[in-house]
């Protein structure tokens, strides 16, 4: 009994203590990714393989609580993502794909100390395909100066994963899935998944 008292004094303390800070930051980051097509439909056999790609983008991060708390974080990131398509086993296709991506994650953290504070978090996101290529895309005949060219340039997901603040910075891994496809022709279930790895600087 005397030790779950004293531990929650020490949360108390904690919480008073943090909850002076500023709430909200805002914040630059930029990191590699995994991200890479995956079909889950019809058509034509392949292998999907990862290859690094990049994102950079801004972040608002408003936060609520003392010891235990948590962040609502919109973003806007550009993303640039390959992969490395074996039709058949035969042919190698190196596809590249650019998105505008809006996530907002819910973040939650323990304030550990005045500048470290780890956290898990998940998100909903919606990205559009501003730019695409690649011999992948070229086998299907998805030719980008035709309007009807069967690819759905905007879709949503969800994505997972954990990191922590470090003073003015944050470190962040996440796992992502997309809910719909973006494709409706010969692979009629494409869709995008992988790893993120960001580093932010926040003011």
């Amino acid at each position: 009994m005397r030790k779950l008292l004293i531990t929650l004094i020490f949360a108390c303390f904690l919480s008073g203590i943090y909850a002076q800070q500023r709430p909200y930051r805002f914040g630059m980051k930029g990191g590699i990714n995994y991200i890479h097509l995956e079909n889950y439909g019809g058509g034509y056999y392949s292998d999907f393989d990862p290859k690094p790609g990049w994102s950079v983008g801004v972040l608002f991060q408003y936060t609520k609580g003392g010891f235990l708390n948590y962040s609502i974080v919109p973003e806007i990131i550009f993303t640039e993502s390959r992969t490395d398509v074996d039709l058949l086993y035969i042919t190698d296709c190196l596809t590249t794909i650019q998105t505008i991506d809006v996530p907002v994650n819910f973040k939650l953290g323990l304030q550990l100390s005045k500048i470290f504070r780890p956290y898990i978090l998940g998100n909903i996101y919606g990205s559009y395909i501003v730019d695409y290529g690649g011999d992948f895309f070229d086998f299907l005949d998805m030719d980008k100066t035709q309007p009807n060219n069967k690819l759905n340039k905007l879709y949503f997901g969800v994505s997972a994963g954990l990191g922590f603040d470090l003073w003015k910075f944050q470190l962040e891994g996440r796992y992502r899935w997309n809910l719909i496809r973006i494709n409706t022709d010969d692979y009629s279930a494409l869709k995008q998944m992988g790893l993120e790895f960001t580093c932010a600087f926040l003011f």
